[in-house]
């Protein structure tokens, strides 16, 4: 599944949604913090701590995309609940570091929406498999 086209019945979570997941699927995380997340979201990576503010997350993507030479974000499933404004996508991410070594890894995010942002997200995941 690519990300999706805007379609005049959407609702406002859904094209935000949309806007969104093309950013991601282009490689432009950066943009997609500044744009999309609240200025207090919480991020949080499986059971580790989250992090708390938009600046703290984007300082943490910046530092994370420094060792990455490719970043491919292919959008598999979504699931929008619109009336408890929750969004649920299942994501193929393959990173190519700066050594050319590949891995894969497919992450199932958990975002809650609120005031027409992310103010909240979780992300699961097992780990990288290297590709061969």
């Amino acid at each position: 599944m690519s990300a999706k086209k805007w379609n005049p019945k959407m609702t406002e979570l859904e094209i935000k949604t949309t806007e969104l997941n093309n950013l991601i699927s282009n490689g432009e995380t950066l943009k997609a913090i500044e744009l999309f997340y609240s200025d207090n979201v919480s991020m949080q990576e499986n059971e580790e701590i989250p992090r708390v503010g938009k600046r703290k997350c984007w300082d943490n993507e910046q530092q994370n995309l420094k060792n990455i030479k490719e970043l491919k974000c292919k959008l598999l499933n979504q699931a929008i609940n619109n009336k408890e404004n929750l969004v649920f996508s299942e994501w193929e991410i393959t990173i190519t570091d700066k050594n050319d070594k590949k891995n894969r890894l497919t992450e199932v995010s958990v975002q809650h929406w609120g005031k027409g942002q992310i103010e909240k997200e979780k992300f699961y995941y097992k780990g990288f498999h290297a590709e061969i």
